[in-house]
This record gives structure tokens, sequence and C-alpha cells, in this order.
């Protein structure tokens, strides 16, 4: 029987008995299970030697492994098949950086294909703390020569960073939160990752920046999407969506980011920061790549909540970062500078979504034309032309502040004043995401050729206010708030009752922080986690079913395989017990490395 696993780069056609490509010295293999694997089923296969590496779909994995034999007669392995990374080749003469994947994180590892670069003549960057990544310049010879060592997943290049160039706090909702409870990002820690900074500029005097890293000289889209988040208000037209928070800027590409983000989040350390803020990426793709992939690392195994611009080709064209699954993606509309949503239109201008695999992305937008906001020509200049995704993801990572802000402070946990320390008491990243989601505001439409179509605009615009008011009018509690406290392993489910009194609407988002996928593969996502919303007379809603063409749920439809993040929006709900169910339906790799068991946690927010 032909079975194929879909990959970027090629299809390996899996056929028993017959080889697709001749085995290298030492196992690199795809090794595919009839069904998920039990955690005794990996006790046993790390008993034969069997290092499980990427996850890529369909019960495969690229594995490393010599006893192959042995492993091919187990009852549960269907499939065992040589493996070679298909390296993605520059088509440029000389040589050009690129990002080397492994199969698995393991510093020995890395230090052998390190060598190798060296002994071909390459030069090794970047040796990642992540112990899955290598930065280096190669050749397309070295490159594809390295692609023949087994320990090598996927060979990717790296282009050098490119940027994605008094409404927007009126319309998040930030004035409102701000004369209600006097949140203004007190406490608040978060980072810009930019070009770099007109640090002397008079809105960044108050709370002088915390670098990072060492500066640059190219300031002006640095100085102006930092702006948007931290300007203190000197001038009150341009003050920022966080005027009293402590801001962190960083120049992109200063070494090991993966490293650079751990210091970030380090409880001891001097960042302690809540988000990071991205308005920059690598050259344009529609692919899920290396870069994505080195991201979606980056986010599960330092749980901060990163927002990346998804870049402005408008078409699918987008940066890779932006195709992570982990990170919040970012899109763009025009809002002609006023306050009206009903002018709003995407008009041809930001990237867009799906990504390859079908994923919803953007995830949310934001204002995409004439923001007004610091520049750095001068300690005194500002810009009323600023704009791009570029200019929607500040302000989309300005309200994720005041989210954290309000979240310490007790609005969504039993009553505002607590005045908890902001780091300490943090959401877990998924629980930041799903919140700004499930409450964000949407611009209406039909259709998926709509201007404001759901993978033009994502899950709406966010909405600081909702957030607040939905807790106040809760008793300062949502319905249902699941931080990633629940567990599950492969087949069970969790399940949630919420009354609707009938009046209002019924909104459920699932969003969970997924294990870093697989460059090779046709689908990013690693494990499949369902939200399934049951009415009071057992009609049946699916997470994201009909929400491609329109703003609210349609009944029925089948599970969702691809999306970490699900919604089910009930515009009309009936009165009674509502039932919302999370369904592990496969955990392929450890989701929540806390337990010894294979399993997966997530975020639930009911409003």
């Amino acid at each position: 029987m032909l079975r194929t696993i879909l990959s970027v780069a090629t299809v390996f056609s899996l056929i028993s008995g017959v080889p697709a490509v001749a085995a290298p010295a030492e196992g690199a293999y795809l090794l595919q299970f009839r069904t998920t694997l039990s955690d005794g089923q990996r006790h046993q296969l790390k008993g034969l030697g069997v290092r499980l590496g990427a996850f890529v779909q369909d019960g495969t994995y690229v594995a490393r492994m010599t006893n192959t034999a042995r492993v091919a007669r187990l009852s549960y392995v269907r499939e065992v098949q040589p493996f070679q990374a298909q390296p993605q080749i520059m088509a440029l003469g000389g040589s050009s950086d690129y990002l080397i994947t492994l199969v698995e994180q393991n510093a020995a590892d890395q230090r052998t294909v390190a060598a190798r670069v060296k002994s071909l003549g390459g030069k090794v960057n970047v040796i990642s703390e992540s112990r899955e990544h290598i930065m280096a310049t190669l050749d397309a010879g070295q490159a594809a020569q390295l692609a023949k060592l087994p320990a090598v997943i996927a060979i990717d290049p790296v282009s050098a960073p490119e940027t994605d160039m008094a409404i927007s706090r009126e319309s998040s909702g930030a004035n409102h939160i701000e004369a209600a409870g006097g949140y203004r990002g007190q406490g608040v820690r978060g980072e810009v990752m930019d070009g770099g900074l007109r640090t002397t500029h008079q809105e960044f005097r108050a709370r002088p920046p915390v670098m990072h890293t060492a500066n640059s000289s190219s300031t002006s889209h640095g100085t102006a999407t930092y702006g948007q988040i931290f300007a203190s208000g000197v001038s009150p037209a341009r003050r920022g969506l966080l005027p009293e928070a402590q801001g962190i800027f960083a120049v992109y590409n200063s070494g090991d980011r993966y490293a650079h983000t751990r210091r970030l989040v380090d409880p001891a350390g001097q960042y302690r920061a809540v988000f990071q803020s991205n308005s920059w990426g690598s050259s344009l793709t529609t692919s899920y790549n290396s870069i994505s992939q080195a991201l979606d690392r980056i986010v599960f195994d330092h749980d901060i909540l990163i927002c990346q611009s998804q870049s402005n080709a408008g078409t699918r064209s987008s940066r890779p970062q932006a195709w992570s699954k982990n990170v919040l993606s970012v899109g763009g509309h025009y809002h002609y500078n006023t306050a009206s949503r009903t002018d709003d239109r995407w008009n041809g201008g930001a990237s867009i979504g799906p990504a390859a695999d079908g994923r919803i992305k953007p995830e949310l937008s934001n204002f995409y034309d004439r923001i007004d906001t610091t520049t750095s020509t001068s300690d005194t200049a500002y810009t009323a032309s600023f704009g791009g995704t570029s200019g929607a993801t500040p302000i989309t990572c300005g309200n994720a502040g005041l989210l954290f802000q309000m979240w310490s402070d007790g609005v969504f946990d039993g009553a505002p004043g607590k005045k908890r320390d902001v780091f300490a008491s943090r959401p877990h990243a998924a629980t930041a995401k799903a919140l700004l989601i499930n409450t964000a505001n949407q611009h209406t439409f039909s259709g998926t050729t709509h201007d404001q179509t759901r993978t033009h605009q994502g899950w709406g615009t966010a909405s600081v206010r909702n957030l607040y008011d939905r807790a106040k009018a809760g008793g300062w509690k949502l319905p249902v708030l699941v931080n990633e406290t629940d567990l599950l392993t492969t087949g069970q489910s969790r399940k949630y009752t919420v009354a609707s009194n009938g009046q209002t609407p019924l909104r459920a988002t699932l969003a969970y922080t997924d294990p870093a996928g697989s460059p090779t593969a046709a689908k990013a996502t690693v494990n499949d986690l369902t939200l399934k919303v049951t009415a009071p007379n057992g009609t049946v809603y699916w997470g994201n079913n009909g929400l491609l063409a329109g703003n609210w749920s349609t009944a029925g439809g089948v599970a969702n395989t691809v999306d970490t993040v699900e919604n089910v929006l009930v515009q009309t709900p009936a009165a009674g017990n509502w039932t919302v169910e999370v369904i592990a339906t496969s955990v392929n790799v450890d989701g929540h490395r806390e337990t010894t068991a294979t399993d997966a946690d997530y975020a639930l927010v009911v409003s």
C-alpha cells in the first residue's frame, strides 16, 4: 500500500520494503506509527535506542536510530524509511547565510554539525542556545553536503532583516480603562526589537529605554514603533499605549535570539519582560520554514507573548516569523484617520493569510495608515504618516501590555486593586493571546472574498475596553478562564458548563502553545486539540466552523485539525446551560514538560 508524507521540499513515498533514498551511514529515518504513541511505547522505543525527533504528520517522526530491523517489527510501527534533508539553496552565486535546523534538540549533534560546517570551509555565525539551530554562511555545495548529515532536518536561507512600515488609544479602549481604573502601563516591562532607537527623544526621557543590545545608527523605524507603545505624552496627541511602562529596546540580528529571549524572561534578570513587539522580519514567503520553526521553539520554551507584523505585500507573501504558530501575527487595515470603523478597508495593503497549511493568519489587525508617533530626525520630532503592519503591531502589543497590567491588578481575578508584580503574576502567552482574540472587535463581513474577510482581518482588533467591561459585568471574572492549568493526554477531554441568559453573544476561544513543527512537513501543527461547544438542545458547534466566511459560527461541521487557535462565536445563544469541551485528539509531542506524561495544556476563554 502506498502512503505519502507531503513535504515542502518533496514527497516521501513510503512503500513497504522499498527504500525511498539510499540509507545514510548512520540513521535518520522517517518512522511512521499506526496510532498516536502511548508513553509505554515511547519508553520501549527509547530502550531500543530510538531518539524521536521532529514530528512531521500522520503519526510520523524523523527519528535517529541504528536497530531499524527490530524497530520495524514492532506491532505499532507502520513504516521505516531513510530520511535526508532537502536544502533550500539560494539561487545566487557565492555564499549566503543559512539557518540549519537539527532533527532534535541535541548539543552533541549541534557540535558535530558545526564542526562539519568548518571542515567544509563554511563559517559558523551562531550556535544557538536552543541546541537545535546553527546560523552559518555557506555556498550551495556546502549546504548540499550538510543536508546529508543525519542530524539535519532542514537548511533554509536567511535574509537581512526587513522592516514593515490619538485615535488608536480611543479605538482600543486605552483611554476608557485609564479613566476607569488608572491603567497606564505602571509596572509593565516590554521589549521592542527593531533597527535602532533615538534614545534621547523627549518622549523617552521620563523613563529612559533599557538597551538589551548595542544601538545602531538606523533609528527612524525603531523610534516610530517604540514611541507608539512607550511615548510618555510630552505631546499629548502622541502619547503611547503604555506611557508609564518601562520600555526595553533591542536591535534585531544581535546574535542568538533564543538566548536573547531567555534573558528577557529571566525572573532574576534585569529585563523581566511580558511581551516583545516586532515590526520586521526575514524575506517574504508563503511557507512555514526553519525561521518560523525557530520562533515557535522560542515561544514554547520561554513562554512570552511575541507580536509579529504580517508584512505589506497585499498577498499571502508574509514574514516567515508571522507563519509561526505560537506568535500573535498582526495584519492591517486602512482607517483613514477616523475613529469610525465603518470606513475601514484592507484595500490590498497588508499581507494576508491563510498559511500554506490552512491556518488562519493574521490573528489580529490594526491601523495600517496615518499613525502619529515619534520619529528620529530630532529629539522633538514626530510624524503623522507612519503605517503598514509595522504600525499595526505595536498598537496590538501595547494593548497586550495593558492586559498584563489588568491581570496583575485582579481585573479577571475577583476585584481590581491587588497591584501584584506584573511579571511574576503574568498569564501564560497562550492565555494572553486567547484573551485578546476572544474580546477583539470584528469588522462585519460576509464571504471569503470580502475586503475584510477572516484571512484579511484575523479575529479583529484588540480591545482592552471589552476585556475590562466584560470582566466587570461578570463580577470581575469571566465565565471560563483556564490559564494552562488543565492537562490532557491523547483521547482525553475536559468539559466546562456555561450558563447563557440568551441576551448576549457567547464567545469561546481555545489557544495553545504547540511544540515547534517540522520545516519539512505540510502541516505545522504538532498536537491536535479541538474545541467543541454544545447548545442546551444538543446542537454542536465545532471550532472555527463557518468563521472563514462570516463573523458568527455555523452549527455542525467537523473538528478542526490545523489551527492552534479555535473559536466558537454564537451571536444569539439559546438561554440555558452550554457545554464547552476541549478534546485532545492527539498529543504527539509533550506539550507540558512539567509532568512526566506526554500531555498538553491550553488556554480557554469564554465570555
